[in-house]
Formats: structure tokens, C-alpha cells, sequence
């Protein structure tokens, strides 16, 4: 892509979870574009750098890099920029990663970055850092102070924390949106459709996506730009007596094949813990009982 020469105001930082935070960084980055007349500009680093500088850590992502993309579209930013992130960037001086990335690649004019941003080989880069060097290249740095909500430092650790914990209304409100689970509609066993008579959408999902503790949700689920709503378990069925962790959503009054197409699951609220029946009869009248639940919440809410 060939940019106009106009001068470039730069979000940068992962942005995992596109949180209230990372949401007010993005927006002062485009309303001073627009104000210069310049190109906002989003850059963002795939994979985790984490991943790389310590694979041998479990690192678990509130978004894969799909999501961080639909989540940004819609905050009103000209160009969305994936930096691959690779051992040999790993290795780069911070002074290295401000005069070949940001400035010769990137031409930042103004950059935006949160309070406690860390750069360069090490994490050695800082805030400071890019002040100090941004006098020399020529560009300004801004930088975003701690958000809090409900007396909590907003951050993408404490909503993985509260998504952990269960808490899924703590969660979202530091998040500003819901909590997105997208993948691929794959095959299941057929036990909810043959006896049940609920048939489920088993969703593949990456093993690095941060899910909430098992349980049943009612969740919005878009399925070729339409949305239903649904309910979605979480858990290892264990009235089947099964291991294997899995997502299936039972999607109401919705009868269509899907099998490989994507969808995105919005998480809207927990219904209840994955139990154990003693027969999958109790199981069913338990699924009816859920239906009933949630669309006493969905007439209410709409």
C-alpha cells in the first residue's frame, strides 16, 4: 500500500482485547490526525511478542488478530498496520526500533502510546526513551495516562483475571465491548441434535484464546452478517462423562447447516455451571429450562 505524503499519527502497541484504554489511545490518535489533516495509522505486532521473547510461557490472548482487526475497523482509523514480530525484532536496541521502524519505515509524525509501554531488545525502551529520541528524529510522543474504571486500573492482565474468575460483567465493562469468541463451525459427535433433539454448533477456536470457566452463556452469535441468539456451553459435557474441553453453541430457533463457516459468539451473560445429569433426560428438561431463561432476558433487553 502507497500512502498519500501526509503526515502520519501513529497508535502503537498489541492492543490485545481493544479495551477502554486502548480504545481512548486509538481515538486521540485519529481525531489529531484528522485535526492535521494527516493519516491515522494503528500498528500493531502478530505474533504476541511475548510468544517469542518467552515461549516457553503459556501466553493467552483476550483477541486473536482477526478480532483486533473487526474490534479497530470500527473506530475510525485510516490504515490498520500488522508489524511481524520475529526473533530478529526481538533483538532490535531500542534505538534501533525507533530510527528503522518508526522512523525510516514507518515516518511516524506523531506517535501514541500508553503509560507503561515498553519497547526494544529486553524491554529496555520506554516512554522516556521515545522522548528523548523523538527531539532528535523530529516526532512527538503522546502518552496515555492510567484509565481507571470503578476505581480499577484498566488493563488487558486484570480483564484476563476477572475472565478467569468467572466475573464476565467486570470484564466487559473494562473492555467497552463483549467478549468475542470466533472460529470455525466444526463437527461434533451429534449427541445434542440425535438425543437431545438441540442440535449445537461445535466452534474451533485457537488453543492460545482466553475462554471464561465452564458454564452455559446466552451469547449473540453472526453468521453470514446476521445475528441470533443462542446458548453456548463451555465444558467438558460431563453428564457424557467426556474430557475434551469444548465450545457448542445452541443457536434458537435456527435449523441451517453451517458446518466450516466462521462465526463470532458475543458472550452476553452466564446462565449457570456445567452440571452433571444422571440421565440426558435431565439434561434436556435442564436445556429447556435455559431457553426460557434467556428469552425472558432477551425480551427484556429488547
Amino acid at each position: 500500500m502507497i500512502l498519500p505524503k501526509k503526515k502520519r499519527y501513529i497508535a502503537l502497541g498489541v492492543f490485545d482485547g481493544v479495551h477502554l484504554g486502548h480504545q481512548k489511545l486509538i481515538k486521540l490518535t485519529s481525531d489529531k490526525a484528522k485535526k492535521n489533516d494527516g493519516i491515522s495509522i494503528v500498528a500493531t505486532f502478530d505474533p504476541h511478542p511475548d510468544k517469542i521473547i518467552h515461549p516457553e510461557s503459556n501466553v493467552f490472548l483476550l483477541t486473536t488478530l482477526e478480532e483486533r482487526v473487526n474490534l479497530i475497523r470500527d473506530l475510525d482509523i485510516d490504515v490498520f498496520l500488522v508489524i511481524r514480530f520475529n526473533k530478529m525484532m526481538s533483538k532490535m536496541s531500542p534505538e534501533d526500533f525507533i530510527s528503522e521502524i518508526l522512523v525510516n519505515s514507518l515516518g511516524v509524525k506523531e506517535l501514541f502510546v500508553g503509560f507503561n509501554y515498553k519497547f526494544g531488545f529486553q524491554g529496555k525502551g520506554n516512554t522516556d526513551i521515545l522522548r528523548k529520541y523523538g527531539k532528535s528524529y523530529k516526532f512527538k510522543t503522546n502518552i496515555l495516562k492510567p484509565i481507571d474504571a470503578n476505581n480499577t486500573i484498566i488493563s488487558s492482565t486484570i480483564i484476563k483475571d476477572y475472565i478467569n474468575s468467572g466475573d464476565i460483567e467486570k470484564a466487559k465493562k473494562l473492555l467497552g465491548h463483549d467478549i468475542t469468541i470466533s472460529g470455525r463451525v466444526i463437527s461434533g459427535k451429534g449427541r445434542g441434535r440425535k438425543l437431545l433433539n438441540f442440535a449445537t454448533a461445535n466452534i474451533e477456536t485457537p488453543p492460545d484464546k482466553i475462554l471464561p470457566v465452564d458454564g452455559v452463556y446466552l451469547v449473540e452469535i453472526k453468521i453470514d452478517n446476521k445475528k441470533y441468539y443462542g446458548l453456548m456451553n463451555i465444558g467438558v459435557k460431563p453428564t457424557f462423562r467426556e474430557t475434551e474441553h469444548t465450545i457448542e453453541v445452541h443457536i434458537i430457533n435456527f435449523n441451517k447447516k453451517i458446518y466450516n463457516k466462521k462465526v463470532v459468539v458475543n458472550i452476553l451473560q452466564k446462565i449457570r455451571e456445567e452440571k452433571y445429569f444422571n440421565h440426558p433426560d435431565l439434561l434436556k428438561k435442564q436445556i429447556e429450562d435455559d431457553i426460557l431463561i434467556a428469552s425472558k432476558i432477551i425480551a427484556k433487553n429488547n
